[in-house]
């Protein structure tokens, strides 16, 4: 990792630590641009919806579990283009494949339902918002490798699906959120990265 990266990351840490950061202290609002209003009014204190008290927001801000948001059972949520791929003939839709293989990894190592629902799901949100299939998979696997809580990862792969929005090459992103969780980042510091590196993708 260079030194730079290493910076950037120590300086997340501190950028997203509790109430006695230097953050807070300034009173730091930042929010993604090119949010709609809505998206921006989820952000609370300069923080992505979900990240304070666990709370569990759908991609998209839906009102239910991203479990549930995944199978359509949303009021008004359509299935993504990752769910229709479910029935798709097998070897013939990567990222059917791709779910597959994380579903086989976890039931090799014998995750918790909450981690294997979280892997599954941050992957296909961010396929769903133009993250390369590759990169989500390594990205969602590394995650759980390094015991990263279900939160964690869908904070993370949601920050990573907003940098690809953004215009943010794949390449950056991945190597930003791995180098943050092989380091012990934490995921409110490796995803605030991610949404930084979108945001300046656009600048």
């Amino acid at each position: 990792m260079t030194a730079r990266v290493l910076g950037a990351l120590i300086a997340l840490v501190i950028f997203a630590a509790p109430a006695t950061s230097v953050a807070d202290k300034r009173d730091d609002q930042w929010v993604p641009p090119g949010l709609s209003n809505e998206e921006r009014a989820e952000w609370k204190n300069g923080r992505p919806p979900g990240w304070s008290k666990g709370a569990k927001k759908g991609w998209r801000g839906r009102d239910c579990p991203p479990g549930q948001a995944k199978k359509g059972r949303c009021p008004g949520a359509p299935r993504t283009t990752a769910a229709a791929a479910a029935t798709a003939t097998p070897g013939t839709n990567p990222i059917q494949d791709a779910l597959e293989r994380l579903r086989e990894w976890a039931r090799n190592r014998k995750l918790s339902a909450p981690m294997q629902q979280s892997m599954l799901t941050g992957f296909e949100g961010a396929v769903a918002h133009g993250v390369p299939v590759p990169v989500a998979e390594r990205l969602v696997t590394n995650a759980a490798e390094r015991s990263v809580a279900p939160s964690g990862i869908e904070v993370i792969t949601r920050a990573l699906a907003y940098g690809a929005q953004r215009g943010a090459p794949p390449a950056q992103l991945e190597s930003f959120a791995q180098d943050g969780l092989n380091s012990g980042v934490a995921a409110d510091a490796i995803a605030l990265g991610l949404y930084r590196l979108g945001a300046d993708a656009k600048r």
